[in-house]
């Protein structure tokens, strides 16, 4: 269950020229035709069974078997097979579903690459969330911004265009993947903003070489007696593990701790998750209920469980804990957060999450080695409340803060330092 940033950008093929290797230059491997139709037949089979969110969509299967089979034969090589199966994904308009490597020409992947948030909501688009101070921001990007047009055209229409599925359902994911761009694109915008129109432009590779610059694995402060931890998109790396013990160690004479995951775009791993809420609990305690949808499907029996965490390390630290949360915290960024949640543990303050569906299993395509991930295991709070669905317990709406400041810290802080009761 493993979501890597490099692995994800690697795997789409985003190299620069300047560090491409020789044989990125060297001509297509061609396939057959009848080793398409079995990587193809591979692929939909896997979907069909194996995909644990296909009976929630409004998206009839025959439509999306058709999208793929559609002059199929066609296709000659890895990435013009890659292409037509990440299109034909976007009928289920679900951005934890990714085929890789993908061609140079298509979207990058949410929400690692992306700047920043949309919703289509009662005809308008408008821009939600904006990461503080990170490359959209820097570029004049504000959450409350009305989008106009992209690229030139009407933004309902560029959304119509673009929406594979049809249905209006998926708009706000189309917007944010339009939003989210192709690597090396600038997108115009024209927004409405405080009264006035104007074309601002969101440099999609500003946003990406943000995201991939190294980086440690935490920072970590003290803002007076609260320790501050934030995992620099790092769930997916073993040496966290240690690495956040030291941080706790540091950290451990704080009188309330704030846990920052507003960086984890790109996901992680249980190892990874487990090993930081182990240090927050003192008696074994299920975080998360996971679904395994596919064998009810073949079979007709549910299967279904609940995931526990251990305590470890030196110690456990049992001061308040805050959660901070936004729509790039992301896959197991989600799964930490409702597990600290539902272990009664830690106050959740931010936004929605990025939403992302169940627990991804990767697979490989048996002749064109295209690698894909799907959401196989639905996953819930431990209260039952799917993770997707989840609330922070403080909601903070970043168009109605001053955005000079990092409201939602700002929230976790003012709220420590409020009288708490008994």
């Amino acid at each position: 269950m493993r979501s890597l940033l490099f692995a994800t950008f690697l795997a789409g093929g985003y190299v620069s020229n300047a560090a491409a290797s020789p044989q990125s230059t060297s001509q297509p491997v061609l396939l057959s035709s009848e080793q398409i139709q079995q990587d193809i037949e591979h692929f939909i089979e896997y979907v069909r069974l194996g995909y644990a969110y296909r009976d929630d969509k409004p998206t009839d299967f025959a439509t999306f078997d058709q999208c793929i089979r559609h002059q199929s034969v066609e296709l000659k090589t890895k990435l013009q097979l890659s292409g037509r199966l990440n299109h034909c994904l976007e009928h289920w308009f679900d951005h934890h579903a990714d085929v890789t490597p993908r061609p140079k020409d298509y979207y990058l992947p949410m929400p690692t690459a992306t700047g920043l948030w949309a919703q289509w909501r009662n005809g308008q688009a408008t821009i939600t969330a904006v990461p503080f101070a990170e490359s959209a921001y820097q570029q004049g990007f504000r959450a409350g911004m009305q989008i106009l047009r992209i690229d030139g055209t009407a933004v309902e229409q560029a959304i119509e265009q673009a929406n594979v599925s049809g249905f209006d359902t998926a708009k706000s994911w189309t917007l944010n993947r339009l939003l989210t761009g192709k690597r090396k694109q600038r997108l115009s915008l024209e927004v409405r903003w405080l009264g006035k129109t104007e074309i601002k432009l969101l440099d999609i590779e500003a946003v990406v070489k943000d995201v991939i610059a190294e980086k440690p694995l935490l920072t970590q402060k003290r803002i007076g007696t609260v320790g501050y931890i934030r995992p620099e998109n790092s769930l997916g790396n073993n040496a966290l593990i240690n690495a956040f013990d030291e941080a706790m160690d540091q950290l451990k004479d704080t009188q309330a701790m704030i846990l920052d995951l507003r960086h984890t775009p790109s996901g992680g791993n249980t190892e990874v998750a487990r090993g930081i809420m182990s240090r927050f609990i003192k008696a074994p305690q299920p975080y998360q209920i996971h679904e395994l949808v596919s064998i009810e499907r073949e079979f007709g029996v549910k299967r279904a469980w609940q995931e526990f965490v251990y305590p470890r390390g030196d110690f456990q630290y049992d001061k308040p804990l805050i959660v901070l949360c936004n729509k790039w915290t992301g896959s197991m960024g989600e799964g930490l957060t409702i597990g600290l949640h539902g272990m009664k543990r830690a106050t959740v303050i931010g936004t929605q999450m990025s939403q992302l569906l169940g627990a991804i299993y990767g697979e490989t395509l048996p002749h064109s080695q295209l690698n894909y991930m799907l959401p196989r295991e639905k996953l819930y709070h431990i209260d039952g409340t799917p993770r997707e669905a989840f609330v922070p317990d403080i909601v903070i709406e970043q168009r109605q803060y001053n955005q000079k400041q990092d409201a939602t810290l700002q929230a976790a802080l003012d709220w420590l330092n409020k009288p708490q009761p008994d």
